[in-house]
């Protein structure tokens, strides 16, 4: 119940932000032959909408680690031909001075990789990973060699589509820190499951819809499960993936579970 409150209040928030947001002037003309899930994200995306998706992601990051630890969040989107995955740098919280606060990867590569794969949340112990030197979950040397080096752990969820929840993936949530898995708390169903909250969130932002707190809570009020991720289990290692993890737009769904 604690964590559908704080999704509550953080939808309230949104929804006072992006109510009455204005049309962004380099957003694509309304087209009524394109359907709105077909129109250019990404051009969306370097709007006004930057703006909340940054608070959005302070207050996830922070939501996990206090102020005085060190913690990062952001968001990694697809490239056109969905090959790649990118941190969205303009939006991404505390990598300003970090070397991979713009880096491109495969689409299933790293921690985060696993998430696009089994389309769940996925915990690694990059700490672990440098002491039994393990290759680093598919990634290249020079992509390896931008991230963080003092990162010791990382959480990331899949963003799904509202509009196609079996569809395309939207992109990739992250949060990690220099403290250990343990300290950050990544290792806890609970902290999964808020960390796909936020993701489903996100999901309604980046495909431009305005978000209205009494819709979702009719949503989430039909939810059967007590938690959506339950465990998690060991398939490299350092590398865990979460038993059971859905979205919102799932949860009467049993094909997770």
């Amino acid at each position: 119940m604690k964590l559908r409150q704080q999704v509550a209040t953080f939808l309230a928030i949104l929804g006072e932000a992006i109510g009455g947001r204005p049309t962004p002037p380099d957003a694509p003309p309304a087209d009524p032959a394109v359907p709105p899930a077909a129109m250019d994200r990404t051009v969306w995306l370097e709007s006004t909408q930057e703006i909340v998706i940054r608070e959005l992601l302070e207050s996830c990051a922070r939501s996990f680690v206090p102020p005085d630890r060190h913690v990062r969040a952001n968001i990694m989107m697809f490239s056109p031909d969905r090959a790649r995955r990118q941190v969205h740098a303009a939006t991404a919280y505390n990598m300003a001075n970090d070397p991979d606060r713009a880096l491109e990867i495969a689409a299933t590569a790293a921690a985060s990789g696993k998430a696009v794969t089994d389309r769940r949340a996925a915990v690694a112990d990059l700490g672990l990973l440098r002491i039994t030197a393990i290759p680093a979950w598919g990634l290249k040397a020079d992509e390896q060699a931008r991230v963080r080096p003092t990162l010791m752990s990382i959480l990331t969820v899949p963003i799904f589509n509202p509009e196609d929840i079996d569809g395309a993936l939207l992109g990739t949530l992250q949060v990690d820190s220099d403290l250990t898995v343990e300290e950050a708390g990544f290792n806890k169903p609970e902290s999964a499951e808020l960390l796909q909250q936020f993701a489903d969130i996100l999901s309604l932002l980046l495909i431009g819809v305005q978000v209205r707190v009494q819709d979702v809570a009719k949503q989430t009020a039909k939810s059967s499960p007590k938690s959506r991720v339950q465990n998690a289990s060991q398939v490299e290692p350092g590398l865990y993936v979460a038993n059971r993890s859905t979205s919102i737009f799932q949860l009467s769904k049993t094909r997770y579970s």
